[in-house]
């Protein structure tokens, strides 16, 4: 299928990278810098052509006649939607537009996605903060992303000594009764590499793993743990006023918790005191040494920098850390800064501006019946969320029987059937309808989508 990605910024560039890889997507990138389109094309295999998005000259030239899918993810919200409008008028089958400000689809004299035959919106800072929402609630988590409306999730935790899994095989785990209900899909060693655990790989202490599972099980694994769930959130502190920060407050208020928000420029500091009802707006430099104390961070359940400046958020979450604060999360919006942060001890977890948005994109792009996809922060890995359709490859054998035709680097977390959660085993005969969870390194996803898809 032809796509054509409008804004080679981090959300387009990866999503771009994303689609390459597989087989069955000629993809065509555009933006307004030469140098960009010519970087992407060096090191990506796609055209990249520099230029207006909203040109219909332009996309002519991309192949808009016939391309299936585009993307407009540029920084501006006018071109975004202009884009789509376009396309609509080329009869592309699915567009899918970046929109960062809520003003144009809300109140009365509000638009519609519909109505400019939008197929999907992304507002990157909502899911930013629905996110960080999450790892607040979460204690001592580094990622989290829930599937079917919560009943299944999917988490991931460094292994601290004493655990009761330490040490242990996946098939002495199994035996031994000490989990039930979940599945460890992933490990990632403390020297950086990634492990799809099979039957004899071993959790050791410095380990991050991830989990998927149904909601309870998962809060029986990280109880046993030692993670406890019952603290509730009093009081956060959150550095920046931008749209994250704004809506992460909202979102803190409706649960009662204390916030305060800090904002180095009056402006938005004012414009923030004024949208905001019940949390305290402090103007000053987050990054002055005794500020953060002074704003009583070391009281704190949970500080969350959301400034936007990759090396400052990462810098005011250790400052706070040290002053006390239980539990620190960065905002990071470089790639290249996502593989050095788990070497940082005092930083929890960090969310990635980019590739919230690019699961959400995923999820609508992809071939089949598949429901969401989540990128993972810490570990090139995705979690997929698909349907298993009627005369497909998977249906109506057990999972034994599929052996290397499953791609090795892939794992089925979790089966969902008529609202139940069923942790698959080698016996475990996949029907159809059947919404499964999938732990999968990205070369692995066109197997898996062609082993899902009805022939």
């Amino acid at each position: 299928m032809k796509a054509i990605i409008i804004g080679a910024g981090e959300v387009g560039y990866h999503t771009a990278r994303v689609l390459t890889a597989e087989r069955d997507h000629d993809v065509v990138l555009i933006d307004q810098s030469a140098a960009v389109c010519q970087r992407a094309q060096e090191q990506l295999d796609l055209i990249a052509l520099p230029g207006s998005g909203t040109s219909p000259t332009l996309l002519k030239r991309a192949g808009i006649d016939n391309a299936g899918l585009l993307i407009a993810v540029t920084n501006s919200d006018e071109i975004n939607i202009l884009a789509c409008a376009i396309a609509a008028q080329f009869r592309v089958r699915t567009k899918v537009a970046r929109v960062s400000s809520p003003e144009y689809f809300e109140g009365e004299g509000g638009l519609h996605p519909e109505d400019l035959k939008i197929d999907l919106l992304i507002n990157p800072e909502q899911l930013c903060a629905q996110e960080f929402y999450r790892l607040l609630n979460t204690p001592e988590t580094r990622e989290i992303v829930e599937f079917e409306d919560g009943k299944v999730r999917l988490v991931a935790f460094r292994v601290k000594s004493p655990n009761p899994f330490q040490g242990k095989s996946m098939i002495q785990l199994g035996t031994e009764g000490l989990v039930s209900n979940l599945r460890f899909t992933g490990i990632k060693r403390k020297d950086g590499t990634t492990v799809v655990p099979k039957g004899n790989d071993v959790i050791y202490e410095g380990d991050e793993v991830f989990a998927i599972g149904s909601q309870e099980a998962i809060a029986v694994l990280l109880e046993r743990s030692g993670v406890s769930l019952d603290e509730k959130l009093h009081r956060v502190v959150i550095a920046g006023a931008g749209r994250i920060g704004i809506y992460l407050a909202q979102t803190l208020e409706q649960d009662g918790v204390s916030v305060k928000l800090i904002e180095v420029n009056r402006e938005k500091a004012e414009m923030a005191s004024r949208n905001l009802k019940r949390t305290t707006v402090l103007h000053g430099d987050y990054l002055k040494p005794g500020f953060l104390e002074e704003a009583g961070v070391q009281e704190v359940d949970g500080f969350v920098s959301v400034t936007g400046d990759d090396e400052n958020d990462i810098m005011a979450c250790v400052t706070a850390k040290q002053s006390g604060a239980a539990r620190v999360l960065a905002l990071v919006q470089q790639p290249r800064y996502l593989p050095i942060l788990a070497a940082i001890p005092t930083l929890d977890s960090a969310v990635s501006r980019h590739l919230t948005a690019v699961g959400s994109i995923l999820g609508l792009v992809r071939r089949g019946h598949i429901v969401s996809v989540a990128s993972l922060r810490e570990i090139d890995a995705e979690v997929i969320d698909i349907v298993a359709e009627a005369n497909s490859k998977i249906i109506r054998k057990d999972l034994i029987s599929l052996g290397r035709r499953f791609p090795r680097d892939a794992l089925i977390g979790a089966i969902v059937r008529r609202e139940k959660v069923l942790v698959p085993t080698g016996k475990s005969v996949i029907q159809v309808g059947d919404r499964v969870i999938i732990f999968s390194m990205p070369h692995a996803i066109p197997e898996i989508e062609d082993l899902f898809t009805a022939r």
